[in-house]
């Protein structure tokens, strides 16, 4: 073999092997640009308006009050209501679901005749279902007038609108009385008036169930009837 050769041969065995190439490393990322959504911030700052509009209101009208009406006196059902009976309050402003009656009305109402439609508390508000101008009975209810002598009730306390009693039947001048217990019926005064013609006798006008007033009528024609007057407890 030729000296060349053996040259040739030697650098070729010398001659590391080739590196295979690394991938250049990737150049700097650009920054993405946020994308605005004019719906989003429209919403934000009507969010942020009513939050502000909300605590004007608040701090504007959480001091303020109304005056309105309220019973400052126990009234029984049935009776007038008078200047004595109801005053005027006042109220923080708001939304409630108490209804009132602005004070205003105070002298359409105290004094004209109206009537209390069921028994009013002492504190509790004046409402337009309080009082009318004429007591009506409710369905079920009727009323009856009795005419009676001072020896047929109790003359102990003038009767009154609301006073609770019992009209008790009872027999004949001079009779003997039952054996059994009376006819009994209870019953509500409504009102009570002298009527002049008839003498020395009260109309007790009371309210009783309907089923209750035909018996009750009857009796009080032949004016063999007493009332009782009950106490409300």
């Amino acid at each position: 073999m030729s000296s060349n050769t053996k040259v040739a041969n030697q650098e070729k065995h010398a001659r590391p092997a080739a590196q295979p190439q690394r991938p250049a490393p990737p150049g700097p990322l650009k920054p993405t640009r946020a994308r605005r959504r004019p719906a989003l911030i429209a919403l934000g700052l009507a969010l942020v308006a009513l939050s502000v509009l909300a605590s004007v209101y608040l701090a504007t009208t959480l001091g303020e009050t109304q005056r309105v009406l309220a019973v400052t006196a126990d009234v029984p059902r049935g009776a007038e209501i008078e200047s004595s009976h109801i005053g005027v309050v006042e109220l923080p402003i708001g939304p409630t679901s108490l209804e009132s009656l602005p004070a205003a009305q105070l002298d359409q109402i105290a004094d004209q005749g109206k009537v209390a439609t069921a028994d009013l508390r002492n504190g509790q508000l004046l409402t337009s279902a309080s009082f009318a101008d004429e007591l009506q009975p409710a369905a079920g209810r009727s009323v009856v007038g009795i005419a009676l002598a001072a020896h047929q009730m109790p003359g102990v306390e003038p009767l009154k609108a609301g006073d609770t009693v019992r009209v008790v039947e009872t027999p004949a001048t001079g009779g003997e009385p039952p054996d059994e217990a009376p006819f009994t019926i209870s019953a509500v005064v409504l009102g009570v008036s002298d009527d002049e013609m008839l003498a020395d006798q009260t109309v007790v006008d009371v309210e009783v169930a309907s089923s209750d007033a035909p018996a009750l009528a009857a009796r009080a024609a032949t004016g063999r009837v007493a009332l009782i007057v009950d106490g409300d407890g």
